[in-house]
């Protein structure tokens, strides 16, 4: 017989049955022990059941027999002591020798002391007394070291019972007993029979030897024929089947599947598995062809890959070529520019103070014009050469301790006129707060180019306030304008490169879209960050955030 290894799952197939099959068979058997148990038991309550209305029979009839047995052919009385309980006394002696069973009658308050009731009848008296409808006590009883069969009935009185125990109490009856004045139907006493239970559990114990012995040879006898027929039909043929699969696995594409003697769904499997290895020789030919082709064709691109790379290489060369000269060139521009629009700054305000000479009201209005138009595209240029510096990575930032009213005084000298010129009002508020942690003159830059910005949104007679507040750990540096107010769809893309707020012709003077993206990457920069909200036709509002300085200088 085949045998399953260990782990495998025919092994774990027996094992799983044999805890079914055992577990089944503990119940079969824990339950049919109670079954014979309460058998046995009902069998002794029957035979009790018996014995007592035997007895209480033979009470009866000599209740009922009193005048014949105490009267003679002459009709002389003589008491022969022959009376229910003298009877039942006897009866229950002569029981007691000739068997193991006894029976007693017994009371609360007994003539005879031999009738005085043990601790189990004194309860079943209680008991009976409580609950008139109670017909019958049973149970076991251990006394003595021994264990025995209880089983207790009530008595009550009748008819016949009147002369020995009615009324009136307290007087004699024909025994020479006090009567107790009991009437019809009160219970007068009980009737115990006890019953030995050695025969009972010996009978027990050779139905349960039986019963183990025959699961045992069961359990076995079943198991056995399990593993045979799973071994045989299941377990041999699925191991046969993997250790083919294992070498097809391997390689051995030339494995035969349609010898295993198999039943069933797994001669089933088997031959599905030929069928497959069938249809996986054709496709592995296929496939041996088409990966040739592939590798051809693939050594093909690669050649076209390792011209195409070179090219890249040369084409990034020039690329990168170009874009430091792009960045040289606009760095000279922009600084060239600078140069001559510094000059021109210098010479408007030289003649705005009338040093040359004096100017009619006419003259200082152009020369005002000039000053400011030559600081805002000086703000312009600044912008792409930062711009520039930063795409280069040559941009420094040099943070110190900042007082803002100190960045607040310069950006008012800058920046009043240009607004002024635009018939906008610019008010810069004056702070108390802590130092800030920052590039002062990026922190300029920012705030101008936000400035700059909102005079560009900002219609005359308009307002651009600038002020600023101590949060948890930064400065927020507020720029709110009364200007246009950006759409919402263009506001989560307001800092990006060249994009600009509004592309009609409402704008009053046009820009690079470099101001805000460089804000955000100077804010960024410097530990900090900028954000924006607005309102159509209501103005703009964008803050500026960066650390406060700690008390050793930074963060």
């Amino acid at each position: 017989m085949y045998l399953p290894r260990r782990n495998s799952l025919g092994w774990r197939y027996l094992w799983v049955l044999s805890i079914i099959i055992a577990g089944l068979m503990t119940l079969n058997f824990v339950w049919s022990n109670m079954f014979f148990r309460q058998t046995e038991f009902e069998k002794l309550r029957e035979k009790a059941d018996v014995i007592t209305e035997q007895f209480i029979a033979m009470r009866y009839f000599i209740a009922q027999s009193q005048d014949k047995i105490n009267y003679d052919s002459h009709g002389n009385f003589e008491f022969k002591h022959l009376n229910p309980a003298a009877v039942g006394r006897g009866v229950g002696d002569i029981l007691a020798k000739r068997t193991q069973y006894s029976i007693k009658q017994t009371w609360f308050d007994v003539r005879n002391p031999d009738n005085e009731p043990d601790d189990y009848e004194l309860e079943a008296l209680r008991q009976f007394e409580e609950n008139p409808a109670l017909t019958a006590i049973d149970g076991e009883y251990s006394a003595d070291g021994r264990t025995v069969y209880r089983y207790i009935v009530p008595l009550y009185i009748e008819e016949s019972c009147l002369d020995c125990h009615g009324g009136p109490a307290g007087t004699i009856d024909v025994t020479g007993y006090t009567r107790e004045g009991l009437s019809v139907g009160e219970l007068a006493g009980i009737i115990s029979v006890t019953m030995p239970t050695e025969t009972v559990y010996a009978t027990l114990a050779n139905n349960r030897n039986n019963m183990l012995l025959f699961s045992l040879l069961l359990l076995i006898a079943t198991l056995t024929g399990i593993l045979y027929v799973t071994s045989r039909m299941v377990v041999q043929p699925l191991d046969e089947l993997k250790q083919r699969v294992l070498l097809v696995g391997k390689g051995e594409l030339d494995t035969r599947f349609d010898d295993i003697s198999a039943y069933g769904e797994i001669a089933t499997l088997s031959e599905e598995f030929q069928s497959m290895l069938g249809q996986l020789k054709d496709l592995y030919k296929t496939m041996e062809r088409r990966v040739m082709s592939r590798t051809r064709e693939l050594e093909a691109a690669n050649l076209r890959l390792t011209e195409g790379k070179r090219s890249l290489v040369a084409l990034n060369q020039k690329l990168s070529e170009n874009s430091r000269i792009k960045s040289e060139f606009m760095a000279t521009i922009t600084h060239e520019l600078r140069t001559p629009l510094t000059s021109i700054v210098a010479f408007c305000e030289l003649l705005l103070d009338e040093i040359p000479g004096p100017v009619n009201e006419e003259q200082r209005e152009n020369l005002l014009d000039i000053k400011t138009s030559a600081q805002q595209l000086m703000l312009l240029i600044s912008d792409i050469l930062d711009m520039t510096k930063l795409e280069a990575g040559k941009l420094r930032l040099e943070k110190e301790k900042v007082e803002l009213n100190d960045v607040f005084r310069v950006v008012r000298r800058t920046m009043t006129p240009i607004a002024y010129q635009n018939n906008i009002r610019l008010d810069v508020a004056r702070v108390e707060l802590p130092l800030a942690y920052a590039d002062p003159e990026r922190l300029r830059q920012m705030i101008n180019n936000l400035i700059s910005n909102s005079i560009k949104f900002t219609k005359e007679d308009g307002r651009i306030y600038v002020w600023a507040e101590a949060e948890e750990k930064n400065v927020a540096i507020h720029v709110e304008d009364t200007g246009e107010g950006i759409p919402p769809d263009l506001l989560p893309h307001i800092f990006e490169k060249f994009r600009q707020g509004d592309a009609s012709l409402k704008r009053r003077r046009s820009g690079t879209g470099l101001g805000l993206a460089l804000v955000k990457t100077l804010a960024e920069l410097q530990g900090g960050s900028v954000s924006v909200s607005s309102e159509m036709g209501k103005g703009t509002k964008f803050t500026i955030r960066v650390p406060i300085a700690k008390d050793e200088g930074g963060e």
